[in-house]
């Protein structure tokens, strides 16, 4: 199995949608899928339709009041989560230069369970950010196709391959790039993709997510857009994503 985290520093650049639509497209598919929200602002929570407020979440999870495990709740779409809440500023406020490991520690007793283990985390240099890039095998870097994104993916992959790597012995992880938010249409977006693929290479991934307002509106919907419009070009581009993550996941899918 795997474990497979979100995350760019920067924010807006489609980590919720990307962690929920591509673990409502793997639960699809019969795999069995684990989504923690890493945010406190609970929109993966929200998005998958379970209240923030009712415990236990993952605060309850780092306070130490409940193991992971007793801590998941289902969803109507086929995943299971961890989910967050404001609470989870405290912890935030709480955890220390040497805490980045918690989350995998918590995650560990639960990894037989699942096929696939999916991290939304927050934005920012934080330490709940930071946990969720320490518990990955995985890292998918949801990057929009504009070049303050790509500016944000490079000092991602500065910052985990300078000091994650080397402080936590995490050299084994892998990075792939996600675009979204792209405009076929347009010289700009395949302008962005093609010179950011001089330099990160096959690390880009080939599926991109098309700009929509889709996700605007399956988000209020509180429905994932394989069930809202399931022949949607950004339904679509989830499920070539999923499928991709499971070819990865088999040892189909060549290391860079």
């Amino acid at each position: 199995m795997r474990v497979i985290s979100f995350s760019i520093f920067k924010g807006g650049t489609g980590k919720t949608t990307s962690s929920v639509n591509t673990a409502v497209a793997l639960a699809r598919k019969g795999k069995k899928v684990l989504l923690v929200d890493l945010d406190q602002q609970a929109s993966a929570t929200r998005y998958l339709d379970l209240d923030p407020e009712h415990a236990p979440s993952l605060y309850e999870v780092y306070m130490g009041a409940k193991p992971a495990a007793l801590a998941v709740k289902r969803t109507k779409f086929g995943v299971d989560m961890l989910t967050s809440n404001s609470l989870l500023a405290a912890i935030e406020e709480a955890l220390e230069p040497g805490d980045e490991l918690k989350l995998a520690e918590f995650l560990t007793p639960l990894k037989p369970t699942y096929d696939f283990i999916l991290i939304d985390t927050p934005p920012g240099k934080a330490m709940l950010a930071f946990n969720g890039l320490a518990a990955a095998d995985l890292i998918i870097i949801p990057a929009s196709a504009e070049r303050m994104a790509v500016d944000g993916v490079a000092d991602l992959i500065s910052h985990v391959q300078r000091i994650m790597w080397n402080k936590f012995s995490l050299s084994h992880q892998e990075l792939r790039i996600l675009f979204t938010m792209y405009r076929a249409t347009t010289a700009h977006s395949p302008a962005i993709v093609a010179n950011a693929r001089k330099i990160w290479r096959d690390n880009i991934l080939t599926v991109k997510i098309p700009h929509s307002t889709l996700f605007s509106r399956s988000y209020d919907a509180k429905t994932p857009v394989a069930l809202l419009e399931p022949k949607h070009s950004g339904a679509i581009a989830y499920d070539v994503f999923a499928d991709w993550l499971i070819k990865y996941n088999d040892g189909q899918v060549a290391s860079t």
